[in-house]
């Protein structure tokens, strides 16, 4: 819980900043420009012991904008503390606890149209994930049945993954509010698995500076 507050408070933070910022300065445009970002929203994902968990997120990103592409690059947060499982060759099944998930994402964004100040995006990308916390909560029989399940934990504590987004920004001078959502496909042997996660997100874009020499 203290770990959730700081990330508000961050959180909080990131978007109060770069607006008081983005308020002191000229008006600036969509192309060729870099913004920094703070976020917010819900994540929905499953287990193999939880179905349709959804947890709150926060996170921090950067956009690298042309006249109609950008390079989109993000890192957030989700809180949970939650189960999940791992079985062994002989079809035992063993619990395992899970609390939270860091992900590093990466992808490009396509901005086809302007409508007015809104910019409608998809893009594709893709994301590592890291579970914060994972262990065992059942007891075992031998060491070596506690080996193998530790084992296991450990190599899917983390995955690789695609992604598929859909967003849309607009623009008050400097400062862009936006609202997107993510696709992200199951995967086996990893510790959140069972059906794909989402994610829908919120929050506050700033340009703050030339992604061009001048």
């Amino acid at each position: 819980m203290r770990s959730f507050r700081i990330y508000v408070a961050a959180f909080a933070a990131m978007l109060i900043v770069p607006a008081l910022a983005g308020a002191q300065q000229a008006r600036r445009g969509f192309a060729d420009s870099w913004f920094w970002g703070a976020k917010g929203g819900l994540a929905s994902f499953s287990t193999e012991t939880v179905d349709n968990k959804v947890a709150p997120l926060v996170g921090a990103e950067w956009l690298i904008t042309r006249q109609r592409f950008g390079l989109y690059i993000a890192v957030d947060e989700t809180f949970f503390d939650e189960t999940s499982s791992v079985s062994d060759f002989q079809g035992g099944s063993f619990g395992v606890g899970v609390k939270n998930l860091r992900r590093f994402t990466a992808g490009g964004l396509v901005f086809p149209k302007q409508y007015g100040s809104l910019r409608p995006y998809a893009g594709l990308g893709f994301t590592l994930n890291f579970i914060g916390e994972a262990g065992p909560t059942d007891s075992f029989s031998e060491p070596s049945e506690e080996n193998f399940v530790r084992g296991e934990i450990e190599d899917r504590k983390d995955r690789a993954s695609f992604i598929a987004m859909v967003g849309a920004q607009t623009q008050f001078g400097s400062v862009s509010p936006f609202v997107q959502a993510s696709y992200q496909p199951s995967h086996i042997n990893f510790l959140l698995s069972g059906r794909p996660a989402y994610f829908l997100e919120a929050g506050v874009r700033v340009n703050v500076a030339s992604a061009i020499e001048r």
